[in-house]
């Protein structure tokens, strides 16, 4: 039984889901855990395409990834942790994999395309007895602009929003191109890395908070 599941969710594609999860794999799996991400897009298969080029290229830490299609699966899988990167447009699964979840990350771009229909999602999970603590909305795709950085935290007041966010890169894309994660893109570009590596700690240290809070 997975000791740990940690959600990527969206009601939309498009905002980082795949990503994130990547990068929460590659932090866990790099201290020594053994991770799976369970990809429920099973019609694109994005995570699991990523895993066979990550595979391929031999990278290490080792994530493995796999095709999910019943968030009850993941309870039952032998990784230490499982990640799972959801499927846009898909309420009840969303729902189901969130219940199950000790985290939900809900990732956002600044815009309000994506900002109004995150923000609707994750009202809905609460709605319906997700506790809202479990939830943490990252931005992702971040300009420089502070002023459309804060606007946007502003927007989703009530809700936790992690301190760092994920700027919009073009070392970030080709890295994740590459089968790495956000977190392995180089010491040419160390302050990305080193960004990543901020968020990755902020969400380990959350997950350890509430698992302490729960013990």
């Amino acid at each position: 039984m997975a000791d740990l599941i940690i959600s990527c969710l969206s009601q939309k594609g498009g905002v980082g889901k795949s990503t994130i999860a990547r990068l929460i794999a590659r932090t866990y799996a790099a201290a020594g855990w053994s991770v799976k991400i369970a990809d429920f897009n099973t019609t694109q298969l994005t995570s699991v395409k990523w895993g066979q080029i990550r595979a391929a290229v031999k990278q290490k830490p080792h994530i493995a990834t796999q095709p999910f299609n019943s968030p009850t699966l993941m309870k039952r899988d032998t990784a230490d942790l499982v990640v799972a990167d959801g499927r846009p447009d898909s309420d009840q699964t969303s729902l189901d994999i969130a219940r199950i979840s000790t985290l939900v990350i809900v990732p956002t771009g600044l815009s309000l395309d994506d900002l109004e229909p995150q923000l609707m999602f994750a009202n809905e999970l609460v709605e319906k007895g997700v506790a809202k603590h479990r939830i943490l909305f990252v931005l992702n795709k971040t300009t420089e602009s502070a002023v459309a950085v804060s606007e946007a935290r502003d927007y989703l007041g009530g809700f936790d929003v992690a301190e760092q966010d994920i700027s919009a890169k073009t070392s970030y894309q080709r890295a994740q191109n590459h089968g790495l994660a956000l977190s392995e893109v180089g010491k040419a570009v160390g302050k990305l890395e080193e960004r990543a590596d901020l968020l990755a700690a902020e969400i380990v240290a959350r997950i350890n908070q509430m698992e302490g809070a729960s013990a």
